[in-house]
């Protein structure tokens, strides 16, 4: 930075700058609904280009698959997953993007040298926390369907009140020739662990998706 603003933290960890805009949060709530199918609506329409982070957290042990982020360039509406049939689910979850909106009657702005506006003192903001990118190999075990379900996990507590970002579950994995395989994260509060599984016909037993995870600040 040649000019501008910059904040430090204790650790000498700059927090906020006139150049880059923080992760800050633009929608929350929470959700109760049952494994067939979960569709969380935005409180209102998300207009960035690309999709917002959402980050849920599960009130119990369940299965997230399927799952989806809502809408197109310049208006996402909302979030979907599915997970076990016959079992409820609930969480709560928000929603991130790296703009700010002028929300603040009062405060502090910064706007970087393109005047896009990168902080405003009445967004609230999150952190990233932790991320998982290495992974041990549980096994496999077969559907039923002609397809295999392969599962990994590692130690990476679920105590801690972090957030697990959705994005990276809504992708597939792509097998060894043209065939892809579905994601699914399985939280086991019994075990304090998260599971990532993925069903395909021709899957690699290597994982190599990360997961991360974050908290609001409040």
């Amino acid at each position: 930075m040649t000019y501008g603003v910059m904040f430090t933290n204790n650790s000498d960890v700059v927090t906020l700058d006139s150049e880059f805009s923080r992760l800050v949060v633009v929608d929350r709530g929470s959700w109760n609904g049952s494994g067939s199918g979960v569709f969380v609506s935005f409180s209102k329409t998300i207009t960035t280009d690309e999709p917002p982070l959402v980050f849920v957290r599960l009130n119990q042990s369940n299965t997230l698959c399927f799952c989806l982020i809502r809408g197109s360039a310049g208006a996402w509406t909302g979030f979907s997953f599915v997970g076990i049939a016959g079992q409820g689910t609930s969480g709560n979850w928000f929603a991130g993007a790296f703009k700010s909106e002028p929300t603040a009657t009062y405060g502090f702005r910064i706007w970087d040298s393109n005047s896009k506006l990168l902080f405003d003192s009445g967004t609230p903001c999150a952190q990233f926390t932790r991320s998982i990118s290495s992974w041990t190999y549980l096994g496999s075990v077969s559907t039923g369907q002609g397809a295999s379900r392969l599962s990994w996990t590692a130690p990476s507590s679920l105590a801690s009140g972090d957030y697990m970002l959705l994005n990276n579950i809504a992708m597939d994995i792509a097998g060894s020739t043209s065939r892809q395989g579905n994601m699914y994260a399985v939280w086991e509060y019994q075990n304090d662990r998260l599971v990532i599984q993925a069903v395909g016909v021709d899957l690699q037993t290597s994982l190599f998706i990360p997961v991360i995870f974050a908290k609001p600040i409040s």
